[in-house]
C-alpha cells in the first residue's frame, strides 16, 4: 500500500472520530458514537502500519494491531512506548473492541454513556499519536 492510501486512512480516521464526537454530544447516540470511535481508531492504526511499509491485517481488533506495530516495526522506546499504553489502558481497549462487536453494534445490552465516553477518550488518544 502507498503513502496515499495510508494518508486516506488517516482522514477516514478524523471523519469517523468527528461522528463519534457529534453522536455524542447529541445526546442519546452512544451506539453510534463507540462504533465510530473504535473505527477511528482502527483505522488510525492501519495508516500508521502502512506508513511503517506492513500491509494491515484484515481484523478489527485494537489491541492486536497496536502488537502489529510492536512485533513489526517500532522498536526501542517507541515499542514501549505502545506496550505501556496497551498495558495502563487495558480496560479502555477492551471497551473500545466491544463497542464495535459486543455491544455497539450487535450486541445487547446497548452502550451506555460511561462506556461511550470511554470509548471516545482511548480513540482519540490512539488518532493523538
Amino acid at each position: 500500500m502507498s503513502l496515499d492510501a495510508a494518508e486516506d486512512f488517516m482522514r477516514r480516521a478524523e471523519e469517523y472520530m468527528v461522528v463519534a464526537r457529534v453522536s455524542f454530544e447529541r445526546g442519546g447516540f452512544y451506539n453510534a458514537a463507540a462504533v465510530n470511535a473504535e473505527i477511528a481508531a482502527q483505522l488510525s492504526i492501519k495508516a500508521l502500519l502502512i506508513k511503517l511499509g506492513i500491509e494491515p491485517p484484515r481484523t478489527h481488533n485494537i489491541r492486536l494491531l497496536l502488537g502489529g506495530l510492536v512485533a513489526n516495526q517500532l522498536g526501542g522506546s517507541a515499542g514501549e512506548e505502545v506496550r505501556a499504553f496497551v498495558s495502563s489502558n487495558r480496560r479502555e481497549l477492551i471497551i473500545l473492541e466491544d463497542s464495535r462487536g459486543g455491544l455497539g453494534q450487535y450486541g445487547m445490552p446497548s452502550v451506555d454513556r460511561d462506556r461511550a465516553e470511554i470509548a471516545l477518550g482511548i480513540a482519540e488518544s490512539i488518532i493523538g499519536w
